[in-house]
């Protein structure tokens, strides 16, 4: 029986200071380079990169990265480190791949860490709004679901600041959507995250979870009745032009209801 030949890419070597990255192309964030970078100079660059070749204004040939940017930058990373690594392995893409082919191939051929949610929505969003695709279609390009899409997407509308907290690893977007899910003002949202995220750093954790986030909320929670008390003091004290806080507490911890020690406060000190 006769089998087909087995076809590859030509893969060709590139010195790594030729390569030029165009701004905002890719969609990844936190690129977490020091890992790979040791691995680099251990064992150099494992998987090849892709590029588009082009001649500059002085005919000299250079490429334009189109995926593996965190290989690139761990790459001249360990280079301004002292490390010889004269060159990487690279594929040319193909001459007539669409601006949305290379795009997709950025995320398909993702071969080392994984994009994030908000690094996910960032490319979801492009299609949608650059090439009028529907939801449904940006599900069936990337191979999700439309449920784990409009997850994505729906990050994007959160308050800058938990975007750039979720972006750097401050906090989670689990915990993000939590406090989307309990907040509907955003001035809330902020405040919520602030707090979650302090939480962390106080316990040692560099990221905010769901447990710092229900902290918070308990914290809202526990602020809210606080003011609800003060505002019942204020209605209460119905012209009492000060109060003496230890004695009012003694009140509550012997009578157990605001009424009630707010009864006893007023016989005990008249006006």
């Amino acid at each position: 029986m006769e089998t087909n030949p087995t076809k590859r890419k030509d893969i060709f070597l590139v010195d790594p200071r030729n390569i030029r990255v165009v701004d905002g192309f890719n969609v990844r964030r936190d690129f977490d380079l020091e890992e790979l970078k040791e691995q680099i100079k251990s064992k150099g660059v494992l998987n090849p990169i892709t590029v588009i070749a082009y001649k500059d204004e002085n005919g000299m040939e250079l490429y334009k990265l189109v995926d593996g940017e965190r290989r690139y930058r761990a790459t001249m990373l360990a280079i301004s480190e002292g490390a010889d690594i004269p060159f990487v392995p690279a594929l040319k893409a193909p001459k007539d791949a669409t601006v949305q082919d290379l795009y997709i191939e950025q995320m398909m051929r993702n071969e080392g860490k994984k994009f994030t949610e908000l690094e996910c929505a960032v490319m979801y969003r492009r299609f949608k709004e650059e090439f009028g695709y529907t939801q449904v279609q940006v599900a069936d390009i990337f191979r999700k679901s439309p449920a784990f899409v409009s997850k994505c997407l729906s990050l994007l509308d959160l308050p800058q600041y938990l975007q750039d907290k979720i972006a750097c690893g401050e906090l989670s977007a689990k915990a993000a959507r939590e406090i989307a899910t309990s907040y509907s003002d955003s001035h809330d949202q902020v405040r919520a995250a602030k707090s979650a995220v302090r939480t962390a750093k106080s316990n040692g954790r560099a990221t905010a979870t769901n447990k710092e986030v229900q902290r918070a909320l308990k914290d809202a929670k526990q602020g809210r009745v606080i003011a609800d008390a003060l505002r019942s003091i204020a209605a209460y004290l119905d012209g009492v032009p000060t109060i003496e806080v230890d004695r009012l507490i003694k009140s509550l911890d012997r009578c157990g209801t605001l009424h009630a020690a707010m009864k006893e406060y007023k016989s005990n000190n008249p006006v």
